[in-house]
């Protein structure tokens, strides 16, 4: 019988040389209310997507910045009319590559709202960075806070951290953080137990995003297979013996 292989693999993210792609999910939470004293000011606004539809045709920006500069140009999600929900469920492609990534990169993430012929209005933004505090490139969902009314900010640390102090003591990060222990494999795997337990997680976090004052954009981090070897690190130099 072959043992279990109980060594940590990784891969330099300096050798992988991909263009980098985020996948932007839903956005589910309270909306902001009109600001009726800037409609007064600008009555074109109410032709807007934010005071005349219940789910307006949002995009999200996505942006990658470096000690809170921009470290490429930003792209936009594509244009989407909704229907009982904001869900893009896109993969939109970043103009870098892997090895581009330094690591200090944060992803920023803006809402945008048309509001006039080539104007558009910010809805809300966030951030959060590209490796996690152990220098691995983050893998899965994230359900990142929206802070409405400003746009994304790059700096560290953030102006609109889309993980912090108060979201983690929420049952979501909670239940989100033993999600990522069972996809890393920490938790032992059982098929129709794992069904039942991911279905009630959605189940609460569904209610907890409905209970709470702010909006929540979930986005997804790509999992990285090559040669069969799913993590990566990040490290400047050339890819090393593994």
């Amino acid at each position: 019988m072959d043992q279990p292989d109980d060594h940590f693999r990784y891969i330099h993210s300096s050798s992988l040389h991909e263009r980098v792609q985020i996948k932007v999910g839903t956005l589910e939470g309270k909306k902001r209310q009109p600001d009726y004293e800037k409609l007064l000011e600008d009555p074109i606004l109410r032709f807007s997507g934010l005071y005349s539809e219940e789910h307006p045709s949002f995009q999200v920006r996505l942006q990658v910045f470096n000690q809170g500069r921009p470290y490429c140009l930003p792209v936009t999600s594509s244009y989407k009319a909704f229907g009982k929900r904001w869900s893009w469920n896109e993969w939109v492609t970043l103009p870098l590559q892997f090895s581009d990534l330094p690591r200090s990169a944060m992803l920023v993430l803006t809402i945008l709202d048309c509001s006039g012929a080539g104007q558009t209005t910010v809805i809300g933004g966030t951030s959060i960075s590209v490796f996690g505090k152990d220098g691995m490139f983050r893998q899965g969902m994230y359900d990142l806070r929206v802070w409405l009314g400003v746009e994304g900010d790059g700096n560290f640390p953030s102006r609109t951290p889309g993980k912090g102090k108060e979201s983690s003591k929420s049952q979501m990060q909670r239940l989100g953080k033993l999600a990522k222990k069972h996809r890393n494999g920490q938790v032992q795997k059982v098929d129709w137990l794992d069904r039942l337990t991911f279905r009630e997680i959605e189940v609460i976090n569904e209610r907890e995003k409905r209970m709470s004052d702010y909006m929540f954009l979930m986005i997804e981090f790509p999992a990285i297979v090559v040669d069969d070897m799913y993590n990566m690190s990040h490290r400047n130099t050339d890819l090393g013996q593994l």
